[in-house]
C-alpha cells in the first residue's frame, strides 16, 4: 500500500510553488494578447503553439513533482529539474523573440503603409540576429547544465569548457571584427549604399554590405568589388559623402594654372591697371562658367549655388586658382555608375566648360615655360 504524505515543505517554499503554478496559468491563457502585444501585426500562430505547448508540459511535470514527492522521500526532483528546463526553453525564446523585435525597429527597414509604420527585416538586422541567437544558445546551454547539475561539463577537460576555451583562444583573430561591424551597425553613420572615401585610398566607394568579418565595398572608379576588414575600416577616417555636413552640399574643388600677366612696364600705374585687367578677365572666366553650368541640364549643382575661386598659389611659372563648386549630396545606391556620374562626370563636364569660359575670356589654361637669358649673352646676340 502507498503511503500518501504531504510534502515536506516550508511556508515560503510552499508561497514559491503558489506563485509559480499562478504565473504559469497566467501565461497560458494570455499567451496570445502578450505575443501580440510584443511583436504586432504578425502572423504568430507557430510561436503561440509553443508557448503554450510549454506552459502546459510544465504545469504537467510541476505536478507530477509534487505527487511524486507525497509518494516517496527518495525522490530526485527529476520532474522538476525537466520542468525547470522547458521554462529554460520558453525564457531563451521568449527573449530571442523580443530581441528580434528590438533589432528589426532598429536596424531594419521601415516602410508606411496605409499611414501604418511598418518595421521589415534587413540584412544589417539579420546579422544582428545571428550574434543574439548565439549569445542565448550559450546562455541556455551554460543554464540547462546548472539545472541538471552537471557542471563537469564545465571544467576545462568537458566538451562545453573546450568549446569556451577554444573561442577565448581564437577571439583575438575575430572577435574585434564582429564588435567593429556591430558598431559600424548600430551607428547608422555609415549604411549600405553611402558613398564613403576611406583614409589611405584615393578611390571612392559605395558600401554594399557588413558581414560578420569584412565589409565589401564597390569601388565606383573602376567597378572592382574590395574586401576590407571591419576592425581596420572602422579605425580609418572614413568621409562619408552621401551625409554631408552642411547644406551647402559636398565642397569640391579644381585647380587651373593660368600664367601670369605681362607687368613689364616701368610706369607702376600701368602694371596696376593691366593686374586690375587680368583680374577682371579671371573673375570673367570663372562666372561665365558658373553661368553655364547652372544652365546645363543634368549637373547636380546644390540650389544653383555660385561658384567661389581663389588665387591659392603664386608659383614660379603660372599662378594657381581653385574653383570650389557645390553638388548634391551623393543619393544612397549600390549602382557604381550612378555614383560615378554625380561625383566624377560632374566635374569633368565643369572642366570642359572652364575650358569653353577660358577661351570667351581669352585666357589659356596652361603653364607657360619662361627662359630667362643672361644679358651678356643677349647682348652678344
Amino acid at each position: 500500500m502507498i503511503n500518501i504524505n504531504m510534502p515536506d515543505l516550508t511556508q515560503a517554499q510552499w508561497l514559491i510553488h503558489g506563485l509559480v503554478f499562478a504565473c504559469n496559468l497566467l501565461l497560458l491563457f494570455f499567451a496570445k494578447p502578450v505575443i501580440n502585444r510584443i511583436d504586432p501585426g504578425q502572423d504568430h500562430s507557430t510561436a503561440l503553439r509553443f508557448f503554450v505547448t510549454i506552459n502546459v508540459l510544465f504545469l504537467v511535470l510541476h505536478i507530477f513533482d509534487l505527487l511524486l514527492m507525497t509518494i516517496t522521500t527518495s525522490y530526485e526532483n527529476l520532474f522538476i529539474k525537466m520542468a525547470h528546463s522547458a521554462l529554460c526553453f520558453y525564457a531563451s525564446v521568449l527573449i530571442f523573440k523580443i530581441g528580434n523585435v528590438f533589432f528589426r525597429k532598429r536596424f531594419g527597414k521601415v516602410k508606411t503603409f496605409e499611414e501604418e509604420t511598418i518595421y521589415l527585416d534587413s540584412y544589417s538586422s539579420r546579422i544582428v540576429e545571428i550574434i543574439f541567437l548565439v549569445v542565448v544558445f550559450l546562455l541556455t546551454t551554460y543554464t540547462l547544465i546548472k539545472i541538471w547539475e552537471m557542471d563537469s561539463l564545465l571544467e576545462t577537460t568537458g566538451i562545453f569548457g573546450i568549446i569556451i576555451g577554444f573561442i577565448a583562444l581564437t577571439s583575438n583573430a575575430w572577435a574585434p571584427d564582429i564588435l567593429s561591424g556591430l558598431i559600424i551597425l548600430n551607428t547608422k553613420i555609415l549604411e549600405d549604399g553611402d558613398v564613403v572615401v576611406v583614409d589611405g585610398y584615393k578611390d571612392e566607394y559605395i558600401i554594399h554590405k557588413v558581414s560578420f568579418i569584412y565589409t565589401i565595398l564597390y569601388d565606383i572608379r573602376n567597378n572592382h568589388r574590395t574586401f576590407i576588414r571591419n576592425k581596420r575600416f572602422i579605425e580609418s577616417k572614413i568621409d562619408n559623402l552621401s551625409r554631408i555636413a552642411s547644406t551647402d552640399g559636398i565642397r569640391k574643388s579644381l585647380s587651373y594654372k593660368i600664367g601670369y600677366p605681362a607687368l613689364s612696364s616701368s610706369d607702376c600705374n600701368v602694371r596696376q591697371s593691366s593686374l586690375e585687367d587680368f583680374n577682371r578677365r579671371i573673375d570673367k572666366l570663372f562666372s561665365t562658367a558658373n553661368e553655364m553650368a547652372i544652365a546645363k541640364k543634368g549637373l547636380p549643382i546644390k540650389d544653383q549655388k555660385e561658384f567661389e575661386w581663389y588665387l591659392t598659389n603664386t608659383g614660379d611659372y603660372a599662378l594657381e586658382y581653385t574653383l570650389f563648386v557645390y553638388l548634391e549630396s551623393v543619393p544612397t545606391t549600390k549602382i557604381t555608375s550612378l555614383a560615378r556620374k554625380h561625383l566624377l562626370s560632374s566635374l569633368y563636364t565643369i572642366n570642359a566648360i572652364v575650358l569653353e569660359a577660358a577661351t570667351i575670356a581669352g585666357l589659356e589654361l596652361k603653364t607657360p615655360d619662361l627662359l630667362v637669358l643672361d644679358n651678356e649673352r643677349s647682348s652678344r646676340h
